[in-house]
């Protein structure tokens, strides 16, 4: 199975849409990860010039809408994570339609008080 098996619309179960998009969150996270690993070796620079260029593109408002998805990643990665972990030890198995849709609210009422907490500490 490739990537692109990866959003075939054919007759697949919503438990197979949240496994591949736990897949892209993933991604996404290592991706940022990366990005924030080359972001911390500009602290190497003596002149501090480099840093502060850094610090310039990542507090302005334009930014702002890359947190609010990096969050949406990190929480949907976690809480889908923690309700897969559930399965794959056989708690609530029986329930599992429920943890996902329970899993789902959840991620996104934590999303939006997250987004709101960093639009309200931007000034918005």
């Amino acid at each position: 199975m490739g990537v692109t098996d990866w959003f075939r619309f054919g007759d697949r179960s919503i438990f197979s849409w949240a496994f591949t998009f736990q897949r892209l969150t993933g991604i996404v996270l290592l991706v940022y990860l990366l990005l924030h690993l080359t972001y911390l070796t500009s602290l190497l620079d003596k002149t501090g010039a480099t840093y502060q260029s850094m610090v310039a593109l990542t507090v302005s408002k334009q930014f702002l809408i890359f947190d609010i998805l990096l969050v949406l990643c990190g929480v949907f990665h976690g809480i889908n994570g923690f309700r897969v972990i559930l399965h794959e030890f056989g708690i609530a198995y029986e329930y599992r339609k429920a943890l996902l849709v329970i899993s789902a609210i959840l991620v996104i009422v934590v999303w939006l008080y997250a987004s709101y907490i960093m639009y309200s500490l931007e000034g918005g």
